[in-house]
């Protein structure tokens, strides 16, 4: 079967994300006026719990999937869901034993009434990944587009039908949009295979690295993401953080969105190339060389006219976000081409070295936010310390990366 070219693979999905996506952001400004403060402070709770518990209740299965041959590939779908299903009802128990608990500490006492949202969003998630795993792995980029157009739709229509629910119209659009996504991604011949149970412990075998690494990897990884945002939070206040936030939204949103819709054709394609035993080195090389040119530009950009830009489109007040992002542009750009092809690195079997990086981001990251607080550093040396803590990580993923795809023969 004919494969589409990379780029139009990328663009297919890119265009996907961006409706997807798109919608999303053009209904924020009228979500905060259907939704109180409170009920915001609920969704950061369940954002953030349901991200972390989601990302490790696949038990690595989204991740095995793109290489794994074809006797062992519904099996894996098998093992997915039934670990999908077990995390999201042992976070049942355990949200419902802690919800006034976790009320209490984050100051959204509405949660005591919704907890059962987590789990819900948990396993939703769980579900999402494998079910993106599988397209893929098909190189169904089509499909892809499909899933984040459905996402989007379905989250947004949510939140603003089910406004008048309050916290539940506003927490509830995450699992809403994956659970529409899912609706999209839908195929009845899905459902015809039916792994037997020697398959099932074929997979087990077989991908026993996948089960026992990537849980954990991938839990760290999501918190990575999100530790030096609730650490600046806490040691520069809201204003500072604010501030910043802003910056991480604008950086981040086009570098999630591009690095996503790379990353899932890198997924498909180089996970082909691992299952027929073909070399690796030359398609990674040339993704991530093309998307270096591409995030060297618009770090250019923004740090020739980041200031002058937020101060122009979200008012002066705002120009020292622009500032900010003259900082991070930089480790941005490296992100964009990094990130796409880190996977790789489990795919081919590096699972171990996968969470060692995991784990030293999340120490390098937290730590340029934490001891430039301590020292009394001003908010640009912070940021210019946590630039220098994504770049490093990053450039030691890449020859991480580089290092094991020695490994794939020529």
């Amino acid at each position: 079967m004919r494969r589409p070219r990379p780029t139009r693979a990328i663009l297919t999905i890119l265009f996907g994300t961006l409706l997807g996506q798109g919608l999303v952001v053009a209904v924020s400004p009228l979500l905060t006026r259907l939704y109180a403060p409170t009920d915001f402070g609920v969704l950061a709770v369940v954002t953030a719990i349901a991200s972390v518990l989601g990302a490790g209740a696949t038990m690595g299965t989204d991740r095995a999937l793109p290489v794994a041959q074809d006797a062992t590939m519904h099996a894996l779908v098998l093992i997915g869901i039934v670990s999908t299903a077990f995390v999201s009802g042992v976070t049942a128990v355990a949200t419902w034993l802690a919800r006034d608990a976790l009320a209490a500490q984050f100051s959204a006492p509405t949660f005591a009434d919704l907890w059962w949202i987590v789990p819900v969003t948990t396993g939703a998630v769980g579900l999402h990944r494998v079910a993106t795993a599988v397209l893929a792995r098909g190189q169904r980029h089509g499909s892809i587009a499909i899933r984040n157009v459905c996402q989007g739709v379905g989250q947004t229509v949510w939140n603003l039908v089910m406004a008048s629910t309050g916290a539940l119209g506003l927490a509830g659009g995450l699992a809403a949009g994956r659970l529409a996504a899912l609706v999209g991604m839908f195929r009845p011949a899905s459902l015809r295979a039916s792994p037997s149970p020697c398959s099932v412990r074929a997979a087990l075998s077989v991908h026993r690295r996948f089960l026992w690494f990537t849980p954990w990897s991938s839990m760290l990884n999501v918190v990575g993401q999100q530790a030096p945002g609730l650490l600046i939070a806490a040691a520069h206040g809201s204003a500072a953080a604010g501030l910043v936030a802003l910056t991480m939204r604008v950086l981040g949103s086009p570098v999630g969105m591009l690095a996503d819709a790379v990353a899932q054709t890198v997924a498909g394609a180089i996970g082909g190339r691992i299952r027929a035993g073909a070399s690796v080195r030359d398609p990674l090389r040339r993704v991530v060389g093309r998307l270096l040119v591409l995030g060297a530009a618009a770090a250019v950009v923004v740090m020739m006219s980041g200031p002058s830009v937020f101060g122009a489109v979200f008012g002066p007040d705002w120009t020292r976000s622009g500032e900010y992002a003259r900082i991070l542009a930089p480790a941005f750009a490296l992100q964009v081409a990094v990130s796409p092809v880190s996977q790789v690195l489990g795919m081919l079997g590096r699972q171990s070295s996968q969470l060692a990086w995991d784990a030293g981001r999340l120490v390098l990251t937290s730590g340029a936010v934490i001891v430039p607080t301590l020292l009394g550093a001003p908010v640009p040396v912070m940021l210019a310390g946590l630039s220098g803590a994504m770049i490093a990580s990053y450039l030691v993923m890449l020859g991480l990366v580089v290092a094991a795809t020695r490994s794939v023969r020529d």
